[in-house]
C-alpha cells in the first residue's frame, strides 16, 4: 500500500535568511542590469552593424542576427536572475530549483559564447580581412569596427559572469553557509 503523501513535493533546501536576503538583492542588481544592458545591445547590434562601411555586405546580415542572439541570451540570462529570487518561500529555496536556475544561465551562457565566436569569426574573416575588398575599397579596423566587434564578446562574458553569480549563490559551500 502506498502512502498517501509519498508524492508530495520536499520543502527544498534551508538557506539562513541573511543569506536569502543577500541572495534576493544580488539577483535583482545582477539580473537587472545584466538585462538592461541586453536589452540596449539588442537594440544598439543592428543601428552600428548597418552603419558600418561594410553594410553593403551580404555577410552583415548574418553578423547582425549572431550579435543579437549573442545580446538576447544576455538579456534572458538577467531576467532569469530577477526570477530566481522569487524561488525563495520562508528561508527554503523550492525543489530542485537551483537547477532550473543554473540550467537558464547555462542555457544562456553557451549559445551567447558560440554566437559571440561566431560573430567575431565570420565578421573578421569574411568581411574585413578577405581578399574580396581591394585598393580604395579595402576596410580597415577602425573604432566602429572594433566597437561592433566587442559587443556580442562584452555580452558573453556579462553572460559568464551572471552564471559564475547564479552557482555560487544558489551552491553555496559548507564555509559560506556557516558564516550565517
Amino acid at each position: 500500500m502506498m502512502k498517501p503523501d509519498a508524492f508530495a513535493p520536499s520543502p527544498g533546501r534551508w538557506f539562513p535568511p541573511v543569506l536569502v536576503g543577500r541572495i534576493r538583492v544580488i539577483t535583482i542588481r545582477w539580473g537587472s542590469a545584466s538585462a538592461a544592458i541586453g536589452l540596449l545591445m539588442v537594440v544598439a547590434v543592428p543601428i552600428f552593424g548597418y552603419g558600418l562601411p561594410t553594410s553593403y555586405d551580404v555577410t552583415t546580415g548574418l553578423t547582425v542576427v549572431l550579435g543579437v542572439l549573442a545580446a538576447s541570451c544576455l538579456m534572458i540570462s538577467g531576467v532569469g536572475l530577477v526570477v530566481a529570487r522569487s524561488y525563495f518561500t520562508a528561508g527554503h529555496l523550492g525543489h530542485r530549483k537551483e537547477y532550473t536556475v543554473l540550467g537558464v544561465q547555462l542555457g544562456t551562457a553557451v549559445p551567447g559564447w558560440v554566437a559571440a565566436i561566431g560573430f567575431v569569426l565570420w565578421y573578421v574573416i569574411s568581411v574585413t580581412t578577405s581578399g574580396s575588398y581591394s585598393g580604395v575599397e579595402q576596410v580597415h579596423f577602425t573604432v566602429p569596427i572594433v566597437f561592433y566587434l566587442s559587443i556580442p564578446v562584452i555580452a558573453a562574458v556579462i553572460n559568464s559572469v551572471n552564471l559564475i553569480i547564479a552557482f555560487s549563490l544558489f551552491f553555496p559551500s559548507p564555509r559560506r553557509l556557516s558564516l550565517y
